[in-house]
């Protein structure tokens, strides 16, 4: 981040994402249902992960991006191809998924290689349980965005365990290790 206190905006977001959590299961949340004329359980009944993500994952993105100006100074919303943010000059892409495992989706388009990743876990009733953020460049990564497919203009994000060196977790913790304990491929999230 070439003006960018990394530090700085680390310790801001790990601030921000619990106020973030509490502010969409103590607010948001209800507002949402009111909305839907429905409760959330009901409203997302059969329906796949990616739904939630694109109805709840631009909420929370809005309150992140106004929590967090509250404690940085630089940081905007930059909304544009391959970017989400602008901190001090550098733009930053950002993936929130609901999604169990350890990838991101995203369109197929050329993104900025500084990508702030979060994951939520949402009970039934729509309540945030658990938590899991970081950031990292790509440009120091082997692992990268696939290419979209012939049918799809989608792209998956997997880091390589290769790569857990060039994340820098926010909140949760991330792992290389297997259920049996030995290293796998990929690395894993896991949320708090």
């Amino acid at each position: 981040m070439k003006n960018l206190n990394k530090s700085e905006f680390i310790e801001a977001a790990a601030k921000v994402i619990p106020l973030m959590v509490n502010e969409w299961n103590n607010n948001k949340l209800a507002i949402f249902e009111e909305l839907n004329e429905q409760s959330f359980a009901t409203y997302f009944k059969g329906r796949q992960t990616q739904e939630k993500t694109k109805q709840v994952a631009p909420i929370l993105d809005s309150i992140f991006a106004r929590m967090i100006q509250t404690e940085i100074t630089g940081f905007m919303v930059d909304e544009g191809v391959g970017r989400d943010y602008g901190y001090r000059g550098t733009p930053i892409e950002c993936k929130i998924t609901f999604g169990a495992g350890n990838g991101w989706t995203g369109n197929g388009y050329s993104k900025t290689p500084w990508h702030l990743l979060m994951r939520f876990e949402l009970n039934e009733d729509g309540e945030i349980i658990k938590s899991f953020a970081m950031i990292t460049n790509l440009n120091n990564c082997i692992s990268q965005w696939t290419a979209p497919g012939t049918t799809s203009n989608f792209s998956t994000l997997k880091f390589l365990s290769l790569d857990i060196d060039q994340l820098t977790v926010i909140v949760g913790t991330i792992t290389d290790k297997t259920k049996s304990g030995k290293s796998g491929k990929y690395i894993l999230p896991v949320m708090i």
